[in-house]
């Protein structure tokens, strides 16, 4: 297959899972570029690209193109529920039979395992934190390791040396990249690295398989502004908010070092 005819499948997919119905949807440039390095040349590829730049886009592409074209399941590593629940829904509609495995649905982990084994499932979505589950690591992974067509990496700086402090559990992708059969693609992707780290997760993704391909863009947004005051403690800075919010037009996150914190500053504020 020809270049062309294959971006013109991958359009025609993408048009379908962003519910465009004339069709005119097409892959950004640096889009094409990662799903051909994934489909055509066995790739493994870090993409670093802002929040909303469509970095699902591309693996849902990649997993339909290789699915096509005989290619067993998509094992997708992601660590947001919230996020996990969307990918699904975008899945269907595109007619990608996605399935998640996390903390939240155990009551469907035997269902889902029983249609990975049977090749029912194109997308298996799969919270970090499994990976250190022993009856996971027993009855599944083996055979994903074996039949996986795409391994996808989601806040892949997780895995860097530099970043994983935030989710241990992503140290054992290690393991599962080494295990995977040769050719097979893997695709990680974040929005938030810098050059220290988006250096470490491309020599780590390339170890064994060849020299990563790094697409990266601009990360800043201008919708967004980051704003820093140094106050005392704890008082002081819930103090501060109720003075100011009503002075902030938009809307805006507040961040908090722990839940407990998040849940006191939501009851002072309400």
């Amino acid at each position: 297959m020809s270049d062309l005819e294959l971006r013109t499948e991958a359009d025609a997919i993408l048009a379908e899972l962003v519910g465009d119905p004339d069709g005119t949807a097409r892959l950004r440039e640096d889009q094409w570029r990662a799903v051909a390095a994934l489909v055509q040349e066995r790739r493994r590829a870090l993409v670093v690209q802002r929040t909303g730049w469509g970095k699902s886009a591309v693996y849902f592409v990649a997993t339909a193109l290789l699915r096509r074209r005989g290619s067993g399941p998509t094992v997708i590593i992601s660590p947001l529920l919230a996020l996990m629940r969307n990918q699904v829904e975008a899945a269907e509609r595109a007619g990608i039979r996605a399935r998640t495995i996390n903390s939240a649905n155990p009551e469907e982990w035997e269902s889902t395992y029983g249609e990975v084994e049977r090749g029912e499932t194109d997308v298996l979505l799969v919270s970090p934190e499994r990976l250190n589950s022993v009856d996971f690591r027993e009855q599944l992974l083996p055979k994903l390791a074996a039949t996986t067509g795409l391994l996808v990496v989601d806040e892949a700086h997780c895995i860097s040396d530099w970043g994983h402090d935030f989710r241990p559990d992503y140290r054992r992708l290690r393991a599962m990249l080494a295990e995977l059969a040769p050719g097979v693609p893997v695709l990680a992707t974040t929005a938030t690295a810098n050059a220290r780290v988006t250096a470490d997760v491309a020599e780590q993704l390339g170890t064994g398989a060849g020299e990563a391909l790094v697409l990266r863009g601009p990360l800043d947004r201008e919708s967004l502004r980051l704003g820093v005051v140094r106050l005392p403690d704890a008082a002081h800075r819930l103090a501060w908010l109720a003075e100011h919010l009503d002075e902030l037009s938009g809307s805006g996150i507040i961040y908090t070092l722990t839940v407990a914190a998040a849940e006191e500053a939501t009851a002072y504020l309400r």
